[in-house]
């Protein structure tokens, strides 16, 4: 690594830091916190999934918790004993700084709601976010993503002066299927477009 600004020497401009831990924003810092991480898990008593490597499993009797999802520092825990999951938390907060946020409300632009019938998700923050962020809050609503049998081509319509924005907001969209599979299909032909969108798109 380079030196910083105000610590290069002028006797030395050649030399380099040597790191003795991961430093964010590296290229190499993603994979030394998986490796941080899954060694703590694994020493725990979780192992991996066979189809998912990053995907942790504990199973113990009757109890099983699983890592469903870490997005670079944040964890989702879930299982079916709360003591047993009471007890990795404290056993990671031996190796790790962390807080408990408690049971699962708001995790990336989806909102969790418990109910007698398990877990509803939805993103109906993200995109009402969206559609403001479009200028789109007054469009009316429709009941299917598209008209039946209409179909997309690259030479209707005015190309956008600034592409951007349409890959922005259909980049959102894709995110938005995660809860909503049935605009995949048509969010997938809007992709298609991306390189060169129009006013039709």
């Amino acid at each position: 690594m380079d030196q910083p600004q105000g610590f290069r020497s002028q006797e030395h401009p050649d030399y380099v830091c040597k790191l003795n831990k991961a430093i964010y924003g590296l290229k190499q810092a993603p994979r030394a916190w998986f490796t941080r991480l899954s060694t703590a898990l694994l020493e725990i008593g979780f192992t991996t999934s066979l189809v998912d490597r990053s995907f942790f499993v504990y199973h113990h009797g009757n109890i099983h918790i699983f890592l469903l999802l870490y997005v670079v520092d944040d964890i989702i825990l879930t299982g079916t004993h709360p003591q047993a999951l009471l007890n990795v938390i404290t056993k990671l907060q031996h190796t790790f700084p962390l807080k408990d946020l408690g049971p699962l409300s708001f995790f990336l632009g989806i909102q969790a709601t418990h109910n007698s019938n398990g877990l509803h998700l939805t993103q109906a923050k993200y995109i009402y976010d969206l559609l403001h962020r479009a200028c789109m809050l007054g469009a009316k609503p429709s009941k299917t993503p598209v008209a039946s049998g209409s179909k997309l081509s690259q030479f209707e319509g005015e190309s956008l002066l600034d592409p951007t924005e349409y890959r922005h907001v259909v980049g959102a969209l894709q995110y938005y299927t995660l809860t909503r599979p049935d605009i995949s299909f048509f969010v997938n032909q809007l992709c298609q477009y991306m390189h060169a969108p129009t006013s039709s798109h």
